[in-house]
């Protein structure tokens, strides 16, 4: 649907420092459409910064200059308050950002990534017939989790050394969907893709129409922390450090006795209270790509 404006965040840090980071991770726990990077430096098409884009080479150092745009105002005001409590020191300014068409031409920037036993790929560019992989059409937006994240890419590098077969599974913050429809193809029994955000679970079911998927699969609306689901053999949790070790007793619940556990979305700084935090498990393996980090954890009979 058209619009004239988006409610989004001016930020800008007076010198450069550690802004960026920080400033990401409190973002994960939201819902930015994009963020439109104001600083003079390196690119990718299209003039934007997008969190499923692979990060530039070496980018000169320049202080934080951001534009980040938001479906609505209650979210764009929650994200200033987390942003304001974190970075004190960083200026924060609501504003209306005309539409551009900056999403449409910042998706269309991405290509086909390879992961494990997968490829994922957008509508505009999608693999010979005969390529020795499972293809996951996604169509970009903004529910996260296109493959073009490092996260993402690690959580379908484990799931492909699994055997799933008539398995239970559970993806916690489904994002675009992408994990939940890797698990389908492989041939689980049942999978369960639940996020809190209406976007992407819209998203998710667009996307699923245009793969070829069994009816094992499903999209809900819901926070796991509220409406608990019914455990399964094996769940998958790609958020965020901070959110995996707050819930770590609720994630850890919801894995039967022997299942699996794969976790991503947290950088090298986070992993030892992640792993901690999950002290019922023995780790299988573990998963390093540009400082993220992804685990795969068994449960203790």
């Amino acid at each position: 649907m058209a619009r004239g404006t988006w409610p989004a965040l001016l930020l800008r840090a007076r010198a450069v420092d550690d802004s960026e980071e920080l400033v990401s991770l409190v973002l994960a726990d939201f819902s930015p459409v994009a963020i439109h990077d104001l600083a003079e430096r390196p690119l990718p098409p299209g003039g934007l910064w997008d969190p499923t884009y692979p990060p530039i080479r070496d980018p000169p150092p320049t202080p934080l200059n951001w534009n980040v745009c938001f479906s609505d105002e209650d979210e764009r005001d929650r994200a200033a308050a987390a942003i304001h409590s974190a970075l004190p020191q960083l200026e924060i300014e609501p504003i209306e950002l005309p539409d551009e068409d900056w999403a449409a031409k910042s998706q269309q920037s991405l290509t086909a990534v390879r992961a494990g036993s997968f490829i994922v790929a957008p509508p505009w560019d999608l693999p010979a017939e005969d390529v020795d992989a499972t293809v996951i059409v996604i169509v970009p937006s903004m529910g996260f989790g296109t493959g073009h994240h490092a996260t993402t890419r690690m959580c379908l590098r484990l799931l492909s050394t699994l055997d799933i077969t008539d398995h239970t599974v559970l993806d916690l913050g489904t994002g675009s969907g992408v994990l939940s429809m890797a698990a389908a193809l492989m041939g689980a029994r049942s999978v369960i893709g639940l996020d809190v955000d209406r976007d992407a679970i819209e998203s998710a079911e667009s996307s699923a129409q245009l793969n070829t998927l069994p009816d094992t699969i499903s999209f809900k609306i819901a926070d796991f922390r509220v409406e608990v689901p019914s455990p399964a053999d094996l769940v998958l949790a790609n958020l965020t450090g901070g959110m995996l070790t707050s819930t770590a007793e609720a994630i850890s619940s919801l894995v039967r006795p022997g299942g699996q556990l794969i976790l991503s979305g947290f950088d090298t700084t986070e992993v030892d209270r992640v792993r901690a935090a999950f002290g019922g498990f023995d780790q299988t393996s573990c998963l390093v790509e540009d400082n993220w980090n992804a685990l795969l954890l068994a449960a203790r009979q």
